[in-house]
């Protein structure tokens, strides 16, 4: 009995013991398990920030398996060589934020706009299109009085957010209310089909660009000029030959896209291929009104590879502008519609540029431009009052965007239009 006693105490301590440990192991593991606690801070108010706790889901245990010394050093180099990445990415941030910070303290405040800008929108009155346009405004704007106001006349092709808006930004700093606008037919304006080229239709837009100035109070309506770019600067001479209420017109880098397509650039075209271009236009026109799809062709090259070899530097500057990123628009897509060029061919921008005397006009040229020879011949038949103003190593297109050549042009203008706009003369009848 006393042996059997003994044993069963012993069984008992032992079933104690082995209790003890499991309980000590089972505290252990819930110990490891309990909910992680994860703080996210989340701005409360511009004074400080709330605190919130949320319980996370336990993360799943793996058993460990044993690593040699060398693949925990090799570990820990890895997670050292990470980190120092990171802190080094963290301090470049810091760094330029810091520069960030630092240069917009010194900016200039001369870099601020001097003008303020609206999208508006007008019917063109003969064919009651929906025209998109910018209107600017000098900066210390006050709607009490009238102001001179300039008619921007884009290139073909372009849009108002491209050339014909940077000029209107700049005359509008200089004092002026200024209007930039899409061509029936193209940008954000109405007109089907798309991507029309039709000069006379481009000189009806500046007749309505015009026609709508004298709707606002604030301009003086006796006092509106007209600026044309490139083929722009050809349909706002043809516009002020006929429309009187033009005071006084320029144009930067003109270009007569009437005769450009009749003869080429430098009138380098025979007469048989003017008769053949003529009647591949009217083969197109039959194709179309008996149902083929329309055909569109491209203003400048759509990529660098389309630049022919022996094309000329105004070729290919045109690409430049028009198709990278420094002047290219979503909406100015490089496209006219082909059966609009016999049209253009039929046109002629400077047909009498000597009648838009005795009002004032200004042709600014690029000293190495191409095209330089449509505004000197204008020019040359033109009456007094009466200007040619060249632009030294300028391009074509260089006065399209360039601030060495743009700042020179637009100081040149202003001191037209500020001149002309106020001392214009009227017919003597």
């Amino acid at each position: 009995m006393k042996k059997t006693l003994t044993a069963a105490l012993a069984a008992c301590m032992l079933m104690s013991l082995l209790q003890l440990g499991a309980d000590a192991k089972q505290k252990t593991n819930n110990k490891n398990k309990q909910p992680a606690r994860i703080e996210l801070k989340t701005d409360a108010s511009k004074n400080g920030s709330s605190k919130i706790k949320i319980d996370a889901p336990p993360a799943k245990i793996e058993e460990e398996t044993p690593q040699d010394d060398a693949a925990v050093k090799m570990q820990a180099a890895a997670a050292d060589t990470k980190q120092s990445k990171a802190d080094k990415k963290q301090n470049s941030k810091k760094d330029k934020q810091k520069e960030i910070k630092k240069a917009e303290q010194i900016k200039p405040q001369n870099q601020e706009p001097q003008f303020m800008k609206e999208k508006v929108f007008y019917l063109k009155q003969c064919d009651n299109i929906k025209i998109a346009a910018e209107i600017y405004v000098p900066k210390d704007f006050d709607k009490e009085k009238e102001y001179p106001a300039i008619v921007v006349v884009p290139p073909s092709g372009g849009v108002k957010e491209q050339t014909a808006g940077l000029y209107a930004q700049k005359l509008a700093s200089k004092g002026f209310v200024t209007l930039a606008y899409d061509a029936a037919y193209q940008g954000e304006s109405g007109g089907e089909p798309r991507y029309v080229e039709d000069p006379s239709s481009r000189v009806e837009d500046v007749r309505s660009a015009v026609d709508y100035l004298t709707t606002l109070p604030f301009v003086d309506k006796d006092n509106i000029g007209v600026l044309g770019i490139c083929a722009g600067g050809g349909y706002a001479f043809n516009a002020a030959e006929t429309e009187m209420r033009i005071k006084a017109v320029a144009a930067v880098s003109a270009f007569d896209l009437g005769r450009a397509r009749r003869q080429g650039l430098g009138d380098s075209l025979t007469e048989d291929q003017q008769k053949q271009k003529l009647k591949n236009i009217a083969e197109q026109r039959t194709r179309e009104v008996n149902g083929k799809a329309y055909k569109y062709v491209e203003y400048v090259p759509d990529s660098k590879k389309d630049i022919p070899a022996n094309a000329s530097d105004m070729y290919k500057e045109g690409y430049e502008y028009y198709k990278t990123s420094r002047g290219a628009h979503p909406r100015a897509v490089n496209k006219y519609l082909y059966t609009s060029l016999d049209k253009q061919m039929a046109f002629t921008a400077f047909d009498k540029p000597e009648s838009i005397s005795p009002r004032a006009v200004l042709f600014i040229v690029g000293g190495n431009a191409e095209t330089a020879y449509f505004s000197k011949e204008a020019f040359d038949k033109a009456k007094a009052p009466k200007e040619y103003y060249v632009i030294p190593n300028a391009s074509h297109f260089a006065l399209y965007d360039r601030t060495e050549y743009v700042a020179p042009a637009i100081e040149k203008l202003y001191e037209f239009y500020s001149k002309h706009l106020s001392t214009h003369q009227e017919w003597s009848l």
